[in-house]
């Protein structure tokens, strides 16, 4: 009995199940499935953009530039970034293509290679090639053709370009300070979403590539630059977390935040002085009003005695906590509380019983 091939809703199915890298490895192989794999639903664990690598799941691609010059006195040597016929280092700016966003304004130095290229400086032609390195294999394409940053964007084409079907990015990182991404794709669901430095602009960027439908659980912020502003995304988030925040003067700013649950990993010592007090800290909050159900955990260096402090709205106050009057239906809460040996303020919006 001969074997006959599978209908198109059958091959969904299976594609579906796939780890992606299997998955996107055995559409290129097989030109008859690629618009199945294209409309199957599809979900990825871990998605990480960098300059010259993109991690998908557990499997790192990895682009290289090998410099072999036709000297004796020049090493081969293999460099991690894009250079131009001048010997100048691309920089983000002059590398975005159709579908990308750029974060930072413009070049901050244009940087001359560690040894000229004698391709440039005599007329001996020299042999660059492009690397792509994937799980322990190798494989070349002139340099000439290709740079890095377009191979990148060709393997994310590849991979997650003119999708249909719905599908999941379960943990997102992009680029610190370019999101390339292709032209035509359906939106992913993200669940966890992680920026490096924040910036208003990166939020721009990035809100219009996400099916915000869905809310993401999380946003980690690895680090504040400036004073955080409230932003249209922010209202699709669930929990904002943030590692580095700049001062305790501007804890303030997080009130304004459209994000119901907000967190401080970070050690803030709070002192006595007017701006960085939680005297201060409670005084902003009550100058708010904020919704029902809000919450901000701010991790703490150490304990401050919360009876001294005195609020005109104030319910009651003992040394680990103190209840203020926010409305006619709501309760401010001002408490401190132990987690895994971690010491965090957290201050939350109840309904008055």
């Amino acid at each position: 009995m001969g074997s006959k091939p599978m209908l198109f809703c059958d091959t969904k199915t299976v594609l579906t199940y796939m780890e992606a890298n299997f998955r996107f490895n055995l559409a290129l192989k097989i030109p008859s499935i690629r618009t199945a794999e294209k409309a199957a639903p599809l979900v990825i664990n871990r998605l990480e953009l960098h300059r010259n690598r993109l991690i998908v799941n557990d499997t790192k691609y990895k682009m290289k530039v090998y410099r072999q010059c036709q000297t004796s006195d020049r090493s081969k040597v293999e460099v991690g970034y894009d250079f131009d016929v001048q010997g100048f280092i691309i920089g983000p700016v002059k590398s975005i293509q159709p579908g990308d966003t750029l974060f930072c304004h413009e070049d901050r130095h244009r940087e001359w290679l560690e040894h000229d290229c004698p391709e440039r400086t005599s007329s001996l032609p020299c042999n660059h090639r492009i690397r792509l390195y994937v799980s322990g294999s190798m494989l070349e394409f002139p340099y000439e053709n290709m740079k890095i940053y377009q191979l990148m964007k060709r393997l994310l084409t590849i991979f997650i370009g003119n999708r249909r079907g719905e599908w999941i990015i379960k943990n997102f990182r992009p680029q610190d300070n370019v999101l390339r991404w292709p032209v035509d794709t359906r939106k992913p669901i993200v669940r966890h979403f992680e920026i490096c430095t924040y910036f208003h602009n990166k939020l721009d960027g990035n809100q219009p590539i996400i099916d915000t439908s869905v809310p993401l659980t999380t946003l980690e912020i690895s680090k504040i630059a400036i004073r955080i502003e409230d932003h249209p995304f922010f209202k699709h988030v669930e929990h904002l977390m943030i590692s580095d925040y700049p001062s305790p003067s501007s804890l303030s700013d997080l009130f304004s935040l459209q994000v119901p649950n907000v967190s401080i990993t970070t050690p803030v010592l709070f002192d006595n002085r007017l701006d960085t007090s939680i005297r201060r800290l409670i005084s902003k909050l009550m100058e708010k009003s904020l919704s029902i159900g809000v919450r901000y955990s701010i991790l703490v260096k150490r304990k401050m005695n919360l009876t001294t402090i005195n609020h005109p709205k104030e319910i009651r106050k003992y040394k680990d906590a103190i209840r203020l009057a926010m409305g006619s239906d709501a309760i401010a809460v001002v408490r401190y509380s132990k987690r895994r040996s971690k010491t965090w303020l957290i201050i939350e919006v109840v309904a008055k019983n």
